[in-house]
């Protein structure tokens, strides 16, 4: 494990990385002092005779050269290393890495006047040199799997503050400003107030949910919630996909206008990718725009819809068509929670993870296939796996390309049938997994049509699909009725429609086509 140290000066990087090594029991690196000993003079004189620009780029060699010689370390980094947006993906990807924070009076107090701190020592007014200092770096600081703050916290307590936060080993969405974490374990939601409160100022909450999840999961947080002082409302949605209408949105905002609430405040969405849309999309228009916070109760939502900021209702044109980019704060998978799906709503959500391995490449599909038993009996160290699998892919791909402009379409694979699917079928009778195993076999078989997939290829993904208990069977679902709801899929662009089309593990494309040219391709599936 390797943990690094960011933030201002003063915020204790280098007092605190001293009492994190002891207690992980790691060696302990300051990048200053390797940078000094590489160039051969003090940090503070590179400065003054090379210049910033130079000092950046010999930082950034050296700490490449110290992660491929450190597997396990604590690096105690200087205040500016993660200001390069190459060098910030590269930690993040390598460790663990935590801003550490501090009140401005805390700063000044720790700096003195800046002596030995080039970035400070030519200016006169420390105080507002910090300032400014922190307000530029705003957006690479927030880039962290943990922010700790050590105003009032002693180096061994915040060292046992981070050691706890990397254990969780959250995944990180990196956005700037919009950063959020993915924290993925047994029993999670009952850190809910925790992650409330690493938000900052909350003034009020308004908790989502339906009457199915309402019972055994969403009242009893509200109750969490409401213990610690919190001023925490709900609303208790009819459960299933006829509830992701304009007529729910319309009552969430009743509700959460009725109790008060405002800019502050948070909307908390617990339930599965319904629920997640509707308290999602509710919370982006909301004052034009409030926090939001999702519990996902469904494998399916803990995989993949609870992630990435994607929102959205239907109408009779199709699925998902009217709908907002409104990323979440945090996202808490717990997969205690699971434990009241059915077994068919468990398998439909590993439709969805076999579609992430598949992205992902060779890899997640062989361990998927070693794991298949285990998590059809729903092992909960197979099930922690594929979850950490899949929503690791979705917040990659996510941190590429937010607002699927390119590359993010891939995750579409086998969604532009299964959306037709149910679009057809008024949304009832199939779950949402169940089509998108049906679209994958048939993505499968068109990629076999085009030479991207040999027939080997597409039986291994069915039988995969097969041995987890999904349906694999295209037939039926190729009908004129169905086919003609290709013309509503989100990714046509004109007279063209983007299909995704995979190749074999790892490898999958977009390719366009028209609707006819689609039609005449999966009726020949």
């Amino acid at each position: 494990m390797r943990i690094f140290l960011s933030g201002l000066m003063g915020a204790g990087k280098s007092t605190v990385s001293r009492a994190l090594a002891v207690r992980a029991g790691l060696p302990l690196f300051d990048l200053d002092e390797q940078v000094a000993a590489r160039v051969g003079c003090s940090v503070q004189e590179f400065f003054k005779t090379r210049g910033q620009e130079a000092f950046r780029e010999i930082e950034a060699s050296t700490l490449e050269s110290l992660l491929a010689q450190q597997p396990h370390a604590v690096i105690a980094l200087g205040g500016g290393a993660v200001l390069q947006r190459a060098t910030r993906r590269m930690l993040l990807n390598a460790g663990f890495l935590v801003t550490l924070e501090a009140s401005s009076d805390e700063l000044v107090r720790r700096v003195g006047h800046g002596a030995g701190r080039p970035l400070l020592a030519a200016h006169g007014d420390v105080r507002a040199r910090l300032e400014t200092l922190r307000q530029e770096r705003a957006e690479a600081y927030a880039e962290c799997h943990a922010r700790v703050d050590t105003t009032h916290l002693d180096p061994d307590r915040a060292a046992r503050q981070i050691w706890e936060g990397a254990q969780e080993a959250p995944i990180l969405v990196p956005l700037g400003l919009r950063t959020y974490r993915v924290i993925i374990g047994s029993n999670v939601r009952h850190t809910l107030a925790q992650r409330l409160r690493e938000l900052g100022s909350v003034s009020s909450i308004l908790v989502v949910t339906d009457t199915q999840v309402g019972p055994p999961w969403g009242r009893a947080l509200v109750s969490e919630l409401r213990s610690v002082g919190h001023v925490v409302s709900q609303i208790e949605l009819v459960p299933g996909e006829s509830a992701k209408t304009l007529e729910s949105i319309e009552a969430i905002w009743h509700v959460a206008l009725d109790a008060g609430l405002d800019r502050g405040s948070v909307v908390i969405g617990v339930g599965g990718g319904v629920i997640g849309d509707m308290a999602g999309f509710a919370a982006a228009c909301l004052l034009r725009g409030v926090r939001v916070l999702h519990v996902p109760t469904t494998l399916l939502a803990m995989v993949d819809s609870a992630i990435g900021g994607k929102t959205g209702f239907d109408t009779r044109h199709g699925k998902n068509l009217i709908g907002a980019f409104h990323q979440p704060s945090c996202v808490l998978s717990d997969v205690q929670m699971l434990g009241t799906l059915s077994v068919a709503e468990r398998r439909a959500g590993l439709a969805e993870v076999v579609k992430s391995a598949w992205i992902d490449g060779e890899a997640a599909v062989a361990q998927l296939e070693a794991d298949a038993d285990a998590l059809t009996n729903h092992d909960e160290a197979a099930t922690l796996r594929a979850i950490r699998m899949a929503a690791g892919l979705k917040a990659r791909i996510v941190t590429q390309d937010e607002r699927e402009d390119g590359l993010r379409a891939v995750l579409n694979l086998g969604h532009t049938l299964a959306h037709a699917i149910e679009a057809s079928s008024g949304y009832a009778g199939i779950r949402h997994g169940e089509a998108v195993s049906i679209g994958m076999v048939a993505a499968c078989r068109v990629a076999q049509q085009l030479g991207r997939l040999s027939a080997a290829d597409v039986q291994r993904a069915q039988q995969l699909l097969d041995r987890l208990g999904l349906p694999t069977t295209v037939e039926p679902y190729l009908s004129d009725r169905v086919l003609s709801f290709l013309t509503a899929d989100k990714k046509r662009k004109g007279a063209k429609l983007s299909y995704v089309t995979p190749g074999k593990p790892g490898d999958v494309v977009m390719l366009p086509f028209s609707v006819d040219e689609l039609g005449a391709l999966l009726r020949r599936c």
